[in-house]
């Protein structure tokens, strides 16, 4: 099975992301996937949504900027930490606004 990495940039989503991830959760429950949430020092709280989050689920990577720098820069941090994992096959990008929907992250199966 090829890995899934899901970058999420957030800035004031700690009510979105919860809803975001159990989303994923149960849409790629069997794929090998990751999510990597790339928060722009959200003063909501949305990093520690998304620490406690990583509780529950393990596959969650964190990276909190200290700083608000943009949904761009935060896009290509998360692009950046998704490439460096070697068996990361697909990489998909979602805002956490859950204005995408996460049927659509599903990888096409091989034929």
């Amino acid at each position: 099975m090829s890995k899934v990495c899901v970058v999420i940039p957030t800035y004031n989503e700690a009510e979105n992301l919860p809803k975001l991830v159990w989303a994923l959760e149960e849409e790629l429950q069997k794929e090998d996937f990751k999510i990597i949430v790339a928060d722009d020092n959200s003063p909501d709280g949305t990093a520690e949504i998304a620490k406690k989050l990583n509780e529950r689920y393990e596959n969650i990577i964190i990276h909190r900027r200290l700083s608000k720098l943009g949904i761009g820069s935060a896009i290509r941090v998360g692009l950046k930490i998704a490439l460096s994992f070697p068996d990361c096959e697909h990489v998909v990008t979602m805002d956490a606004d859950l204005s995408h929907n996460p049927k659509d992250v599903r990888p096409e199966p091989q034929v």
